[in-house]
Order: structure tokens, then sequence, then C-alpha cells
């Protein structure tokens, strides 16, 4: 989901937060959880985890960006070298091993891998019946080179089909897949850390808010103008 949910009970809250300092003596609740200060400590911790997921979310999709930008034109650059192994006088059985992998980098549908931004799970990862996660392209890709640089006809002249450079363009395509396996971490970590200062049963931010309703409620009454103040404040628990 979409982090605005969690930043809409942080705001809620601090409105809860100053509604209740507005009540002055009046709110001096016996219970030490919901004290002013310790509902501006809840603020603060709040904040700050907000932030540190913001930060790490942003360094994860700069990897998915990145590794989307390195395997933009993989299937192009297959087919580029299908056609140049082919022109290079490979046995047939040769050829057709390659297509077969040249095939499944293509996947049935050829669909573009998108990973969900509001989640650090890489859903492209999951097992499709096209196998197009980005590891499975580059085990097509790798399997379609091994084929072709086996045959031993494959040599051509330009520099960006070469067996070097295609090593190289491989090795990049790992890189990119761990650099995004790696952010996910921190970033996943961060939402937990997050979600307990939020949701946490009975020390969370929200059932914190739900306790100072109730705390309102009993100093002045449910049909007063002060409850009435903070019922319409909503704080929603969220897994994600």
């Amino acid at each position: 989901m979409s982090e605005t949910g969690h930043a809409r009970n942080i705001e809620r809250f601090v409105q809860l937060i100053n509604f209740v300092d507005g009540y002055g003596a009046d709110y001096n609740p016996s219970n030490t959880a919901i004290t002013l200060a310790a509902l501006n400590a809840v603020k603060t911790q709040a904040d700050l985890k907000m932030d540190t997921v913001t930060d790490e979310m942003s360094t994860w999709k700069m990897a998915v960006n990145d590794r989307q930008e390195a395997f933009d034109g993989i299937r192009k650059l297959a087919t580029r070298i299908i056609n140049n192994f082919e022109a290079s006088g490979a046995p047939q059985k040769d050829i057709d091993d390659a297509r077969t992998f040249k095939r499944k980098l293509d996947g049935a549908r050829a669909e573009t891998l998108v990973d969900d931004p509001n989640t650090p799970e890489d859903e492209s990862q999951g097992n499709s019946v096209s196998q197009q996660s980005y590891t499975q392209l580059v085990e097509h890709f790798d399997n379609m080179l091994a084929v072709i640089t086996i045959s031993g006809t494959y040599n051509p002249n330009e520099v960006d089909l070469q067996p070097a450079t295609l090593s190289a363009f491989s090795a990049d395509l790992k890189t990119q897949n761990a650099n995004v396996a790696a952010a996910a971490v921190p970033f996943s970590n961060a939402r937990i850390a997050r979600n307990e200062t939020l949701y946490a049963e009975g020390t969370g931010l929200v059932d914190l808010a739900l306790l100072v309703k109730k705390y309102v409620k009993s100093i002045y009454g449910t049909d007063s103008p002060q409850y009435a103040q903070i019922s319409g404040l909503e704080f929603t628990k969220y897994k994600n």
C-alpha cells in the first residue's frame, strides 16, 4: 500500500496531541503511557521511523530503476546474437538449441518486468509460466551464450556482440539483481520498525490514540465539545 495511510495516522496523532494539550490541567491521566510527554515521545519516534522508511525506499527504488535500465533491450540484443550466430554458418542443431533459450528469453507474452514500487518484494521474481523473472532472464541468456560459444563458429567482428562483451553484460545483470535484493532488506526492516511504533498491540501509536479518546470521554462525557474535537480523528492499522 501507499505510505500515505501511515502518514495520515501520524498527522491525526499530532492533531490529537494538540487538542489534549489545549485541555491544560484537565488532561491528567493515571496511565503514564498516554501522558502528554509520552505521546510526544511516540510522535517523535514515529517521525523518525517514517523518515527511515522513506530513505530506504528511495535507495531500493534507485536499485530497481537501475536494474530495469540494465535489462532494457536484452531481447533485442538476443535477436541480434541469434542472427549473427546463424550467419556464422553454425550447425542447424546448435541454432535450434540456441533458439530454444531465445524463446524462453522472449517469454510467451514478452511482458515488461514491473515491480510494485510500494513494496520491497520483487514481484517479478515469482514463478511465471513464461519464466520471465529477472533471474530467469539472465539464466536463459547465459544458456543461449553457452550454446553459441561451444559451437565454435560464433566469432563476430562487432565488439558489442563478442563473447567477452556479452559475458560482461551478463555479469552486470547479476550485479543489478543482487543490488535490488540487498536494498530490499533494510527497506523491509525499516517498515517492520515503523509498524512496531505505529501498530504494536497496546503500545503502538494507534492503540494509544484510542486510549486517549477514551480518557477524554471519561473526563468530559460523550456529548462534550472536547470529545467531539477528537472523536472524528480516525486511526487505521495497516499490515504493510
